[in-house]
């Protein structure tokens, strides 16, 4: 008799769910830019903010969030808060992608152009774009600084990667890893 009432239960909540209308709380905003357009939008707890020079693109999204993007010297800059996230990325040429989802979460992700000539030798760097791109999840922290070559991974749920050096750290409620930190010469 248990297994009919939670069937009956179950096809209740459902048509239920499918009957009655739903209430869509999430505020969403887009920012694009090119050709040097500097764009914010704001609506209550939500923003974005894209700018580019004339090189440049930018495209941001905040969904109940903050998303913030700067292109400069031919980069294309992602960044995107979600449910109270920051995604902020800053790129000078290459592809940062920044990605803030949850309460508290920043990630950050930076490409700085005048790096670039550091590792001019090195082979992962020929002819694929540079990319960071980062990941915070609900109070974590996740960024990657292509100048300084640093990924940084704290709380819970953070993902952070410089396609450059290849460095890369995760944080999860198991622990925290990272890829073996260069030694200054």
């Amino acid at each position: 008799m248990k297994l009919i009432s939670m069937i009956a239960c179950s096809a209740a909540a459902v048509l239920t769910s499918l009957v009655l209308p739903a209430v869509a709380s999430a505020t969403d905003v887009h920012c694009t830019s090119e050709n040097g357009a500097d764009i914010t939008v704001i609506d209550g707890h939500t923003a974005c903010r894209a700018a580019s020079d004339l090189l440049g693109q930018a495209k941001s999204v905040g969904i109940d969030g903050v998303g913030y993007a700067n292109a400069t010297l031919g980069a294309t800059a992602i960044g995107i808060g979600m449910a109270g996230g920051v995604g902020a990325s800053d790129g000078a040429g290459g592809i940062p992608i920044a990605l803030g989802i949850g309460q508290d979460a920043i990630a950050r992700s930076s490409i700085d152009s005048a790096g670039d000539s550091d590792n001019a030798g090195d082979s992962r760097t020929t002819g694929a774009p540079l990319i960071a791109a980062s990941v915070a999840l609900d109070g974590s922290r996740a960024a990657v600084q292509t100048a300084e070559n640093t990924v940084v991974c704290l709380g819970t749920g953070a993902f952070a990667w410089n396609s450059r050096t290849g460095d890369t750290c995760l944080s999860t409620p198991f622990g925290r890893w990272q890829t073996p930190v260069h030694q200054l010469p």
